[in-house]
Parts: structure tokens; C-alpha cells; sequence
């Protein structure tokens, strides 16, 4: 394996570890400064480029979510939307069928 084959590898565990924490409700804070880092450094190495990670991070997302990353942006901008606009009828309905799928 050449170096850039294995700092892909390495990106794609840090994105699996820290959205496994965040299911998981723990304080991911140190683990994203720490990816991030790592992230960085990779492409002042030319190994990666910011589309590449984009890519990584959304495959990692629908993996360990189950949802695409750009589904549950849309459901919290509405979510919050509802709330500033004080749309209580977007909260009668049950959560499980505001998720979208």
C-alpha cells in the first residue's frame, strides 16, 4: 500500500469513529479537533483534497446513520425552522415519521 492509500484508510476510521461516538451520545469534541487535524495535514501533503473528504465523510455518515448526511442537514434546518417560525403543528407528528428515509 502506498502512503496515500493508507491515509485514506486512516480518514475513513477517524469519520467512522467519531459518528459512532455521536450515535452513541458522547462528547465528540476532541475527536473532531483531532480529525480535523489530521484532515488538514493531508492535504497540505497532497494525499487528499477537500471533495475527496467530503466523499469519505458522507459515505461514513449513510454507513454509520443510516441516512445521507445532506437528508439530516434539511431535517434540522426545518426542525429549526418550525421552532423560530413556532410551527408547534411540525411536532404533532411523531418523530419517527418526520425522519425522512
Amino acid at each position: 500500500m502506498d502512503q496515500r492509500s493508507i491515509f485514506i484508510n486512516q480518514v475513513r476510521q477517524q469519520f467512522d469513529q467519531l459518528f459512532q461516538a455521536k450515535k452513541a451520545g458522547q462528547n465528540v469534541l476532541a475527536l473532531k479537533h483531532r480529525a480535523e487535524g489530521f484532515f488538514y495535514a493531508g492535504e497540505l501533503l497532497g494525499l487528499v483534497d477537500k471533495a475527496l473528504l467530503q466523499q469519505l465523510m458522507e459515505q461514513s455518515y449513510l454507513e454509520v446513520f443510516g441516512v445521507a448526511l445532506s437528508k439530516a442537514s434539511s431535517y434540522q434546518t426545518e426542525r429549526k425552522q418550525a421552532l423560530e417560525n413556532e410551527f408547534y403543528q411540525y411536532f404533532e407528528e411523531p418523530a419517527f415519521n418526520r425522519v425522512p428515509n
